[in-house]
């Protein structure tokens, strides 16, 4: 991988939403047309998104994207934030065909030029000729061009003459999407988009706000248990976004919540992969009960990292030390919480324990030598 378009293209393929054989369809859509027409459609949608990722990873010159090494721009710098935006082009492309245009009786989408330019600025989409004759690759066929271009006061006519349903099913969920203020949903093509009517969304304001983008049916069932016990454990919560994927954050203290800050776990989704973050301040108060925990939670207590630099400095306010099976660990916490894991069912409640157990009050770290 060389340019920072590819990795964040890469994410934005593992963020496509897996989905079961069947799922709900509201009676909304299939008065529009059946519930077999729309699922052959959305199957050939995926699969559509799931060829331009791949083609944006294999040549991202030629789909017109930005190409930034990544040996010479770092993380942080204007290129690569620039690039993690320019992943989605190509859904904010699908997407605002999708919502723009009018859904013909024959599954064509019109739309007039002038309002598909005024919406593609709106979404910073720049040069629309050149990506919609990409998307003939695809299958998805532009008529109303001039030369290339988009000319005032014509109809715009968007089709798929290989399966026209794929129309249909584009036109739902972003109509759906666009109403409801759920572009990321649509960039994952989350089959919960169908669940209700056009106005109504009935997910993403608990744990599946994360966890639908875990592959792992383990991992989502895990991250449920978690949330549901912290829910009952009193603790408030807020859903937060990073570049490489959702999270939710649970406090203690409303207060905390309110300023975001203090949280004591995190659920989060790093490029799709579901990892629990959480805050222990005195392992003192935690070491008796590591012995009752499985090997598996105490190797991740086992494990020490070099901190910051302000452990160097000793002006550290946020990294732990602490004894564990002869080992001295420290654990920095100033960035991120100072511990994560992948718990099972079968092991996340010692890790929920561990740090109720441990209290709010920071023991004094061993100092550096």
């Amino acid at each position: 991988m060389k340019y920072w378009i590819e990795r964040w293209s890469q994410l934005r393929k593992k963020e496509l939403i897996s989905y079961p054989d069947k799922f709900p369809i509201h009676e909304t859509y299939t008065a529009i047309c059946s519930y077999e027409e729309l699922k052959s459609g959305f199957d050939r949608l995926h699969e559509i998104f799931t060829h331009c990722y791949e083609d944006i990873l294999s040549d991202p010159a030629g789909m017109i994207l930005p190409v930034y090494d990544m040996n010479e721009y770092d993380y942080f710098s204007r290129e690569a934030r620039s690039s993690r935006e320019e992943s989605y082009k190509y859904a904010k492309i699908f997407y605002v065909l999708g919502y723009a245009g009018e859904l013909l009786s024959n599954s064509e989408l019109r739309m007039e030029a002038n309002k598909l330019k005024e919406q593609c600025k709106t979404l910073k989409i720049t040069n629309i000729g050149s990506y919609l004759e990409i998307l003939r690759n695809y299958g998805i066929v532009t008529d109303g061009l001039t030369n290339g271009r988009l000319k005032s006061g014509r109809d715009i006519i968007i089709s798929s003459p290989d399966n026209k349903n794929v129309i249909t099913v584009l036109h739902i969920l972003a109509a759906k999407a666009h109403k409801t203020n759920r572009f990321h949903d649509f960039c994952r093509l989350n089959y919960k988009l169908f669940e209700s009517n056009w106005d109504t969304i009935e997910y993403g304001g608990d744990v599946d706000y994360v966890s639908d983008l875990f592959p792992s049916r383990q991992d989502r069932e895990t991250a449920r248990l978690i949330h549901e016990e912290l829910i009952r454990r009193n603790y408030c919560y807020n859903f937060q976004d990073w570049n490489e994927g959702p999270q939710i954050r649970y406090y203690k203290k409303e207060s905390d919540r309110n300023r975001n800050t203090n949280a004591d776990f995190w659920i989060t989704s790093i490029d799709t992969e579901f990892k629990l973050y959480f805050r222990i301040k005195n392992m003192d108060q935690v070491l008796a009960y590591m012995k009752q925990c499985p090997q598996s939670v105490i190797d991740n207590f086992m494990n020490s990292d070099n901190g910051c630099a302000n452990r160097i400095s000793g002006t550290c306010a946020s990294g732990i030390s602490y004894e564990l099976n002869g080992k001295t660990i420290w654990r920095c916490g100033c960035c991120n919480p100072n511990f994560q894991a992948t718990p099972g069912i079968q092991d996340y409640l010692y890790y929920i324990n561990a740090v109720d157990m441990a209290g709010n009050k920071k023991k004094p770290a061993i100092p550096v030598i």
